[in-house]
């Protein structure tokens, strides 16, 4: 892999597979499902709480390509973005410094959308010290488990799959965020995936390929 840096633009370019990727909240793919996801009336919204007049704040604790938290800063939310990885946090970075140009991102910017590269579970257990400093929710979206050849995950996501390996961390950090959240924990899983630690969630909330186990903590 080598990371390439452009005038203004950084990107990962993966030898392997002979593609490259780079994050832009401006065009493209993100902003398409910013226009026409839904807005929220969306799954993820949905689990995350998002209600009339109640936008919580949410912490991403495996921001990955920051898509989800873009579509949630979208709504509304102010973001802390957990990434543990240098490379996907200098894509993130680079993204957020390029859409700071344009007046459309100055929104997302004003309300929050924090990024710190760091562990997630040692931010979490390191800087949330009491339920006053914790975000509303904590989001988590581990690696998927592995696929069938047959049914190979998006280039991107590969690369992810490779920078991380296997997040084998999902389960301690479930837990973790189960301790410092103030209202609940969204994991995101395939929809016949098995749940995280055997855990019930409060509720589930389906889409075509994704469930969000949603843990809420008055119910706990």
């Amino acid at each position: 892999m080598q990371l390439i840096f452009h005038d203004d633009l950084i990107e990962l370019y993966d030898r392997q597979l002979d593609t490259s990727v780079s994050i832009d909240f401006i065009k493209g793919n993100l902003a398409h499902r910013q226009q026409f996801g839904g807005g929220r009336g969306q799954a993820i919204a949905k689990a995350i709480g998002l209600k009339s007049g109640i936008t919580p704040s949410v912490l991403d604790a495996t921001a990955g390509l920051a898509g989800d938290a873009f579509v949630l800063a979208t709504l509304g939310c102010p973001m802390t973005l957990i990434e543990r990885s240098p490379v996907i946090f200098a894509l993130i970075e680079n993204a957020v410094e390029r859409a700071s140009l344009n007046e459309k991102f100055t929104p997302i910017l004003n309300q929050g959308f924090k990024l710190i590269n760091q562990d997630a579970i040692d931010y979490i257990s390191d800087r949330l010290t009491s339920k006053d400093t914790s975000p509303d929710v904590i989001y988590i979206d581990p690696m998927y488990p592995d696929r069938k050849k047959s049914a190979l995950v998006k280039k991107d996501m590969q690369i992810l799959q490779r920078l991380h390996d296997k997040d084998e961390q999902a389960s301690e950090l479930l837990e973790t965020a189960l301790l410092y959240t103030r209202k609940r924990v969204v994991v995101k899983r395939p929809v016949h995936a098995e749940t995280l630690n055997d855990r019930k969630p409060s509720t589930c909330i389906k889409s075509k390929k994704t469930r969000y186990d949603v843990y809420t903590i008055e119910k706990m």
